[in-house]
């Protein structure tokens, strides 16, 4: 795990699988949701993930005991990834991308600008899994 991925929360967009991953690092930094909710901001391009208490039909559910033997928690959702590539000029179609976030402790979110991303190549993907 690279220094940075410990100290501020990442994901991962991957457009061709239609995929997110989430680091269990991320999760932590969080407060271990039990819960969370992905929100989007057009204009400003940012991606909220944020915990929720599950009541919400947007939320997904973390399953902690999958994440035992597991990295990473992955979601996954064409519509919304759709939704991220027609906010996102830049994003290629089948590219994966990490993006870095803010934490905002007091109101259990992290925070990532979408203009912020960093695409990842198919040699780096291996490096990808060990953020």
């Amino acid at each position: 795990m690279n220094s940075k991925s410990e100290v501020y929360p990442v994901i991962f967009i991957d457009l061709k699988k239609n995929r997110i991953r989430i680091y269990k690092r991320t999760l932590h930094l969080l407060g271990d949701p039990a819960y969370i909710q992905f929100l989007v901001n057009p204009a400003s391009q940012t991606i909220v993930v944020r915990c929720t208490n599950g009541q919400d039909n947007l939320s997904h559910r973390i399953y902690w005991e999958r994440l035992i033997q597991h990295k990473c928690c992955e979601l996954y959702s064409r519509d919304f990834l759709r939704t991220l590539r027609s906010t996102s000029q830049n994003w290629g179609e089948n590219q994966t991308y990490r993006i870095y976030g803010t934490l905002v402790k007091p109101y259990k979110l992290a925070q990532f600008s979408m203009k912020n991303s960093i695409p990842i190549n198919q040699n780096q993907e291996g490096e990808a899994d060990n953020d």
